[in-house]
């Protein structure tokens, strides 16, 4: 009967393939000397990443339940950073409760300085967004002396057990801008073993 019940269960993910997310075939491409002195990629299979929108500024992964995890950093001497993180969980409800965290975290640290910098002033703002089963638009924007300093928009969406997000640092608060991205991973994560009960 054991057997039986296993042979039943549905499989999960314990990786995420390799060049799975959508930034990944790039990252993996070497690249000269002189491109690396202007740009570079950051691969991590940590699933102890904190989440790249973190706006009480964790240092470590704070949601429970993660199975595995990749992030993916770009940076550009532009200057201008993006990034692309992908987090399967346990069960959709672990998901569910780790965007329920990012949303209670921008409440508790919406507004808030640098202590190493206390002229900065860091505002977090959300909006709605449309992607996979629940979608959360994210960002802050961070001022000095009434001057706009800079702007970071993210997105972050949910599909099933698993939950992605993607950021840039160019550019206005458009987490719509993002959304496609988005959209595209969670149709990508929906055909994974176990994502989508």
């Amino acid at each position: 009967m054991l057997t039986m019940l296993l042979a039943l269960s549905p499989a999960t993910v314990t990786e995420i393939p390799k060049n799975f997310l959508l930034t990944e075939r790039d990252a993996r491409q070497p690249m000269s000397p002189d491109d690396l002195a202007e740009q570079g990629y950051k691969i991590s299979d940590k699933p102890t990443e904190p989440l790249e929108v973190n706006p009480c500024g964790y240092k470590r992964a704070i949601d429970r339940g993660r199975v595995t995890a990749r992030t993916i950093t770009y940076w550009s001497s532009a200057p201008s950073i993006s990034s692309e993180q992908l987090v399967i969980y346990k069960s959709p409800s672990a998901a569910r409760s780790a965007l329920t965290g990012l949303r209670t975290q921008v409440k508790r640290c919406a507004s808030k300085g640098d202590p190493s910098e206390p002229e900065l002033k860091i505002r977090w703002r959300t909006n709605k967004a449309t992607a996979g089963d629940e979608a959360i638009g994210m960002g802050y924007q961070v001022w000095q002396g009434g001057q706009l300093n800079a702007t970071i928009t993210g997105i972050v969406a949910r599909r099933g057990s698993a939950v992605m997000i993607y950021t840039a640092t160019e550019g206005d608060y458009k987490p719509g801008a993002l959304a496609k991205d988005a959209r595209t991973m969670a149709a990508k994560v929906g055909r994974l073993p176990g994502v989508c009960p």
